[in-house]
């Protein structure tokens, strides 16, 4: 990335390293319900090439794909109690809290995309 600076230089901010992918994935879910099943450094070499806001959106993407998936699945439970004429009243289900589960993961890659191409990235490096 590069900004213009207050003396109008330009700072050349490179892409982050695994170390620094995983921090910001950390920091990023630091309040959501991960499951156990996502490596998150897996996760953070997979998205080698990927700036800090292209992680984000990918696990913003994740959380609302599990947040609809809850929401449809408590919807379906709904219909089939009306169906079946039970009370809905019926405290014996507990709606559990959904999990980012990597499959949600999976699915947010799939519409996953560098905002920062090859050719940027060597454009930009020419300035460091």
């Amino acid at each position: 990335i590069l900004r213009p600076g207050r003396p109008n230089q330009l700072v050349y901010i490179p892409l982050p390293d695994p170390a620094s992918r995983l921090q910001i994935l950390k920091a990023v879910l630091r309040k959501s319900p991960v499951a156990e099943d996502v490596n998150m450094e897996f996760l953070a070499e997979v998205l080698k090439g990927f700036s800090g806001a292209d992680i984000t959106e990918i696990c913003q993407r994740a959380a609302k794909l599990a947040i609809r998936d809850s929401i449809e699945k408590d919807i379906q439970r709904q219909r089939e109690r009306e169906a079946s004429g039970a009370m809905e009243d019926d405290d014996m289900e507990v709606d559990p809290v959904p999990e980012i589960t990597k499959a949600y993961f999976e699915e947010a890659m799939r519409h996953a995309r560098r905002s920062v191409s090859d050719q940027d990235i060597r454009k930009y490096e020419m300035f460091a």
